[in-house]
């Protein structure tokens, strides 16, 4: 049933019913309101009246007192004309002084601010004085008060009742509105259901085509779209299913493998996104092969990275050989865009027993061993220890304190003297990192470098020591003899190289400091040039354009390209370790230093070894033609000052006897002139097929002796 007020015939029934019920609350609250207001009225003018009374009666005290003296005596009616009420009394009151003489008769009135008679006043009692008490029966006078605008002000009553009517008019048309609204709502509502009606019988239409989406919705949510591999939401599920399984014993053993592919960034760098895809994908389709018959859960970690869940396995040895396994189905090559590349990766292991640990932990422990792998060349799958866990928490620590480093000054310099082999003296220095640690101690860059790259802080560490080196090197250069020459090299890290405004700040370093550009060399690894080299060679023009030479650092150790030499601007060739600190030891690796030796003099640049550790290879760097030298065997890397010293007195270098003593020593290490003198054409073939040629010609000419 509809209700009686949404009839027609009722529409004015609740408006009529809303404005009785708003009048009679108003008018009510309008009467509670005058009675108040008269209260406090009341309250009021009795105080007042109160207070004007005591002081009448001092006043008529006062009066009397003055006129006793006199001897004549003044009528009250005359004393009471002199008390001024009309100075005394608010200005907003009526008042009137007044006696009664009998019972019931009209009173006297004395002093009156109106004509009539006041009514409705508040009284006040006041005593008269003793001289004049028998001219009155009772002794007192009385004082009323009443305000001029009444007990409660007509305009403020008529401001009430007109605001009541105002607010019963808005509420009665609010009223006859809603009405009004209520009756649209009903055929709104009537309109909307048959609406919905129609809506429902469309919907019950798209119901099963929902149910169809619904489970390609459930397939995108938890698989990848490039591979179509289960993506970390469904790994991670299922491994936690799994460990519940594991801690019930319904499974024995779990082993979880992170597999990540090396070089994937440089090939999306070079080849595009697109052939970083088709590369991910092919390894996909690789990896699902190769555990096609195993219980187990392949899925897409991340860009580069699948994770692999294995059921059951029997051993972590054997989750070894199943991630090796995994890793050798990349060994065939990958078309990529007309590109064949050859792929390799790294995986990280954990083996899982007790199912005590959550699923984040086990692929943090897995995580873990792929970051140990990553760290060694050797190493292609780790399996986790529990050591690994406390080395990546002081991993974490020493992150928080590299932040922080530079502001507390707690990187320092060391400075490695390089001897001129050929002049014998001191011809520079290196400047060797190091963090003073307040808790580890004296950290050597190999602790800290990598991390300062990973965090990138390298920048501003590079930028640090250049600093550094050239405030040094303009101090050097005015203390030392004007024809001293000498030079300082700084290491620059790969970033630094990616930096467009690199250049910019090295020459406004060497303007600030007063450092001669020629003072300063900057060294540069092969892995800094490989990922962009035609950025890299602009930043290096730049550089050299200002005079500054470069060094191309650990040449042997990498790539070993000979392209690099020609294509940037590198002045000198650092020989590393491997190549140096066993030649007096081993003829092969004197072989090699000896072919690097003599490729950097036929291409016009100058060679440094460094590492350099016995007396043999000294002497055998010398014999091979080497440039320039460096290492403990000459001298341990000093403080500034110390290696200021040894510049100065680079004269009286100590080595120039050694290397004087060298040219009579007996030594039976093979030597450039021994072995054999490299044609233009050798040179051009990589250092190993270098090393490989000259051994043969060692046995040849063994097997003729």
């Amino acid at each position: 049933m509809k209700p009686a007020f949404l009839k027609p015939r009722s529409q004015w029934l609740l408006t009529l019913l809303v404005l009785t019920v708003v009048v009679l609350a108003g008018g009510r609250l309008i009467a509670l309101s005058v009675n108040e207001r008269a209260e406090q009225m009341r309250a009021t003018a009795g105080t007042l009246v109160a207070t004007y009374s005591r002081s009448i009666e001092r006043q008529l005290q006062t009066l009397a007192r003055r006129e006793q003296p006199a001897g004549a005596r003044v009528e009250l009616d005359q004393l009471l004309s002199r008390l001024q009420l009309g100075r005394l009394v608010d200005p907003e009151y009526d008042f009137e002084l007044s006696k009664i003489d009998a019972a019931g008769a009209t009173p006297r009135i004395f002093v009156s601010s109106k004509i009539a008679p006041l009514e409705d006043g508040i009284v006040s009692r006041i005593r008269i004085p003793e001289a004049y008490a028998q001219d009155l029966p009772g002794g007192y006078v009385r004082l009323a008060l009443r305000p001029k605008s009444g007990w409660y002000p007509a305009r403020e009553l008529a401001a009430a009742i007109a605001l009541l009517a105002v607010v019963a008019w808005l509420l009665a048309f609010a009223t006859h509105d809603l009405v009004h609204a209520l009756h649209r709502a009903r055929d709104a509502l009537a309109l909307s259901r048959r609406q919905l009606q129609a809506s429902n019988r469309k919907l019950a239409l798209e119901i099963e085509e929902k149910e169809n989406l619904q489970k390609s919705f459930e397939h995108s949510r938890y698989h990848d779209a490039f591979t179509g591999l289960p993506n970390r939401r469904y790994f991670m599920d299922q491994l936690d299913r799994a460990l519940r399984e594991v801690r019930t014993r319904r499974r024995k053993r779990l082993a979880v493998m992170l597999i990540n592919i090396d070089r994937f960034k440089l090939i999306n760098d070079s080849l595009g996104h697109t052939a970083g895809d088709e590369l991910v994908v092919q390894a996909a389709r690789r990896f699902q092969r190769a555990t096609s018959q195993l219980e187990c859960v392949l899925a897409r970690w991340s860009g580069d990275q699948f994770a692999v869940l294995v059921f059951d396995v029997a051993s972590p040895d054997d989750a070894l050989d199943i991630a090796m396994l995994l890793q050798q189905t990349l060994h065939q090559p990958f078309d990529l865009r007309k590109h064949r590349l050859n792929v390799a990766a790294r995986a990280g292991v954990t083996c899982i027993e007790s199912g005590l640990q959550r699923a984040e932990e086990v692929v943090r422990e897995a995580d873990i061993a792929l970051s140990v792998a990553k760290r060694h060349d050797s190493a292609t799958a780790v399996a986790y220890q529990p050591a690994m866990g406390g080395s990546a928490a002081s991993l974490v620590s020493l992150e928080a304190d590299l932040h922080i480093a530079l502001q507390r000054r707690e990187l320092h310099l060391l400075y490695q003297p390089i001897v001129d082999l050929r002049n014998h003296y001191v011809a520079g220095v290196e400047s060797l990192l190091r963090w003073r640690h307040p808790i580890e101690g004296m950290l050597t860059p190999d602790k800290f470098l990598a991390l300062a790259e990973e965090v990138g802080l390298i920048v501003p560490i590079t930028r640090w020591t250049l600093l550094q080196v050239c405030t040094l090197a303009a101090e050097w250069r005015h203390r030392l003899p004007r024809e001293r020459n000498f030079y300082v090299t700084v290491n620059v890290s790969a970033a630094a190289l990616r930096d467009p405004e690199f250049p910019a700040y090295v020459a406004q370093v060497l303007k600030d400091t007063g450092a001669p550009p020629e003072t300063l060399k900057l060294e540069l690894t092969e892995g800094g040039l490989i990922n962009n080299p035609g950025d890299a060679r602009d930043i290096l023009d730049g550089l050299h354009s200002l005079g500054i030479e470069m060094m191309l650092d650990d040449f042997g150790t990498g790539y070993s390209s000979l392209s690099y030499l020609q294509l940037f601007p590198f002045s000198y060739v650092k020989i590393d370790r491997p190549f140096v600190d066993r030649a007096g030891s081993a003829h092969a690796n004197s072989a090699i230093a000896a072919a690097i030796v003599q490729m950097t003099a036929s291409l016009g640049l100058k060679s440094v070894a460094e590492i350099v550790e016995t007396d043999a290879a000294a002497h055998d760097l010398q014999r091979m033609g080497c440039d320039y030298a460096q290492g403990y065997f000459y001298c341990r890397p000093l403080e500034a000052e110390e290696a200021f010293k040894v510049l100065r007195n680079a004269n009286s270098w100590p080595l120039a006897k050694a290397a004087a003593e060298s040219d009579t020593a007996e030594d039976d290490s093979p030597t450039v002139s021994e072995v054999v003198v490299l044609s233009d054409e050798t040179l051009m073939l990589p250092a190993e097929e270098v090393a490989a040629r000259m051994r043969e010609k060692m046995r040849e000419k063994a097997s003729h002796e």
